[in-house]
Formats: C-alpha cells, sequence, structure tokens
C-alpha cells in the first residue's frame, strides 16, 4: 500500500512543472505582509538612519506568519496540482460508457431517441394545427368585424331615413293643423 503511494507521489512529482523559488514567494509574501514598513521609510522625513527608525518603530516584523503562509502557500498549489493530476488519470483510466452499461441500456438508449423524435414529430404536427387554427380565426375575426362595419353603416342609413321622415311628418302635421284651422 505504502509503495504504491509512494510511487505516486513519485509521478506526479516527475510531472510537475518548476515550482517557483521558495525564498522568492517568502520575499514576495513578505513585502505585501509588511507594506507599512515600506510606506513608512519612504515617506517619513530625515536621513536614512532616522527613515529606518521610524520604519522600524512603526511595524513589528512577524517572521514566523509570513513563513506560515509561504508554507500554505506551497502545500496549497502542491495540493491543488495533485488532486488535479488524480482527476486526470481517473478520467483517462475511465472505460467508455458503452463498456459500463449492458448492449440492453444502450439499445433503451436508443430507443429513448427514437421517442425523442417522435415527439418533436408529434409536436411539429401540433403547431402546424394551431398556427393553421390560428389563421382561420383570424380571418374569421376579420370577417365578423367587417359584417358588424356593414350593418352599423346600414343602421346609420336607416336611422338617417328615419330621422328625414320623422321631420317630413312633423311638417306635414303642422300642414295639416293649419289647414284646419284656417
Amino acid at each position: 500500500m505504502s509503495s504504491k503511494f509512494f510511487k505516486s507521489l513519485l509521478v506526479f512529482n516527475r510531472s510537475q512543472n518548476k515550482a517557483p523559488n521558495f525564498i522568492l514567494v517568502y520575499l514576495l509574501i513578505s513585502m505585501l505582509w509588511h507594506n507599512q514598513f515600506f510606506i513608512t521609510l519612504i515617506l517619513s522625513n530625515g536621513g536614512l538612519s532616522e527613515r529606518l527608525s521610524a520604519a522600524e518603530a512603526e511595524n513589528v516584523h512577524q517572521y514566523i506568519l509570513v513563513l506560515f503562509f509561504t508554507l500554505l502557500f506551497f502545500t496549497l498549489r502542491l495540493s491543488y496540482l495533485y488532486f488535479v493530476n488524480k482527476t486526470n488519470e481517473f478520467v483517462e483510466e475511465d472505460e467508455p460508457i458503452e463498456d459500463k452499461i449492458g448492449s440492453d441500456q444502450a439499445f433503451s438508449e436508443n430507443k429513448d431517441v427514437i421517442r425523442l423524435l417522435d415527439l418533436l414529430e408529434e409536436t411539429k404536427a401540433k403547431l402546424a394545427k394551431v398556427k393553421a387554427l390560428e389563421v382561420q380565426a383570424q380571418s374569421d375575426k376579420t370577417a365578423a368585424i367587417s359584417q358588424r362595419l356593414a350593418v352599423q353603416a346600414e343602421l346609420d342609413i336607416a336611422m338617417a331615413d328615419i330621422a328625414i321622415l320623422s321631420k317630413a311628418n312633423e311638417d306635414l302635421r303642422a300642414k295639416i293643423n293649419e289647414l284646419q284651422a284656417a
């Protein structure tokens, strides 16, 4: 068990890119962590010794904490690369899906695809029917509107005729009343 583990670690270690220099990473993290030291060193007034003393008085160097962050960085980097490597090995060793499932399941998948295509064709046919019904309903709506407008026009003409006849009837009654009175 342990020889297999060490062998996989050795293969992993050989296949990885070169890691960044430990001292360089430590210095970068230290500069980021102690940025206030550099800011005070640059912005303070006086000579070099006064600037150094002012910068050291304001900041406490935390070397162990920076070392911890550097080790954490390398540990996380190696863990990430190790898991990526294991995942790639797992994917490469994976058997094709047809070998894992039985032949009867492969055929049932084909049946599923055929059923899906039939359902798609059926849906297309229903869509065509619905579109035809929509066109028919639109034409029926247009016909009903034009018929209503025609009936409204006839009603307006009839109302105008009734108004003319009513006025003529009133005029005739007025003449009849004049003639009877005279």
